[in-house]
């Protein structure tokens, strides 16, 4: 990758809506190859979140896995600007024209925009002793889980986790293992809507799964979809038939996964298309972006942190700083899936190679610390 002398007296501005794992790489990369860059990051927390480290909540302080952007923003040299900003096609087109985007009171120059907001939940709640993605996002769940087992008067105590993905998998592991280790009499069902755990996983990674469940007592319920909580009772739909019944919930976590609110299509440069043209000084990366190209679209850490970067690399050769780079082509190298201390299983390199046990769970563990050592001004990533 061969880097020019910008032409212009003038600093690079950019400006990157989202501060997770698409957002922080790209402005890790731009500072970089960019010394003199004016980087904007613009998010609503305090703080920039491990995501992938969320389940380990159930057993250590949400703050553990929390970095704060002052301390990033030091360590990279950006401003942070705490807050939303909501947006849709049309003010996108605004922003692209005008190149300014108005935050508050305050109007944004840029010269190059980076939409990174992630997604949401796909179903949000707010009842009592019942918890989301945003939830477990905002307070951790170690907490929630100790008030739960000292003050639950049920001789019995049930636990429905909703949503039999790779996250509600993780919690129930968890979830499993703290319980045991306070010697409480409960109940873990994890309740999903399919007739099979994992189906786009290869069929030993679900297999492994079920019989580390049954070993962990974790009961799985399938064929059946949620319906609402009333009182400390689950409503549940079974898929086949749609006859309704209920199920004892004392505490429950809804983990159905997550979608963007506004998703935006990019070309193989990572610029937003809008009526099948780009806007030029506009690009997206990260869970709500999807490339029309060869790269990956799944809604992965791997594929925000090189959408990240890939975006990144290319409004550098939109500046004229790169006179060359490739187009985000990446495919997923592996995905490992967490089931509790000294355990996991996956797939790494190819979804015939499957690992499991113990060597899973430090490759797990070495991928992990990798993004650590990203955040830390390290980049081991191979582009």
């Amino acid at each position: 990758m061969t880097i020019l002398t910008r032409k212009q007296n003038t600093p690079l501005k950019l400006i990157i809506i989202g501060g997770g794992y698409a957002g922080l790489s790209a402005l890790i990369t731009v500072r970089k190859q960019v010394p003199d860059a004016e980087i904007t990051l613009i998010d609503p927390r305090p703080y920039h979140l491990i995501i992938t480290r969320l389940h380990e909540t159930v057993h250590r302080p949400l703050d553990s896995i929390q970095i704060p952007y002052s301390v990033l923003a030091n360590r990279f040299n950006f401003s942070h600007k705490q807050g939303s900003i909501s947006f849709n096609e049309e003010q996108l087109k605004v922003w692209n024209l005008n190149k300014t985007i108005q935050f508050g009171e305050e109007s944004l120059p840029f010269d190059y925009l980076l939409i990174a907001t992630g997604a949401l939940p796909i179903q949000a709640v707010n009842e009592a002793a019942v918890y989301d993605l945003n939830a477990i996002s905002q307070q951790g769940f170690a907490s929630v889980l100790q008030h739960f087992i000292a003050t639950t008067e049920a001789h019995e105590k049930t636990i429905n986790i909703v949503g039999a993905g790779p996250t509600g998998i993780q919690f129930a592991f968890e979830i499993a293992h703290v319980l045991s280790s306070c010697h409480a009499d409960y109940q873990l069902n994890l309740i999903d809507g399919g007739d099979k755990l994992l189906t786009a996983f290869p069929a030993e990674i679900g297999d492994y799964v079920e019989k580390r469940m049954i070993e962990k007592s974790i009961s799985v319920i399938k064929n059946q979809f949620y319906q609402g909580i009333q009182a400390n009772e689950m409503v549940l739909k079974q898929r086949q038939t749609g006859e309704k019944s209920t199920q004892t919930s004392d505490l429950t976590l809804l983990l159905l996964g997550k979608k963007p609110e506004l998703l935006l299509h990019a070309n193989s440069s990572g610029q937003v298309m809008l009526n099948h043209k780009p806007l030029t000084a506009i690009f997206t990366a990260g869970d709500c972006s999807y490339y029309d190209d060869l790269g990956s679209n799944l809604m992965t850490s791997q594929s925000a942190l090189r959408k990240g970067k890939a975006a990144a690399n290319n409004i550098l050769r939109e500046a004229g700083i790169l006179c060359f780079c490739l187009p985000y082509m990446h495919q997923d190298i592996g995905y490992l899936l967490s089931l509790g201390a000294n355990d996991a299983i996956g797939w790494i390199g190819s979804k015939n190679n499957i690992i499991s046990g113990l060597p899973a769970f430090i490759a797990k563990e070495a991928i992990e610390a990798q993004y650590n050592w990203l955040l830390s001004g390290v980049d081991t990533y191979i582009v």
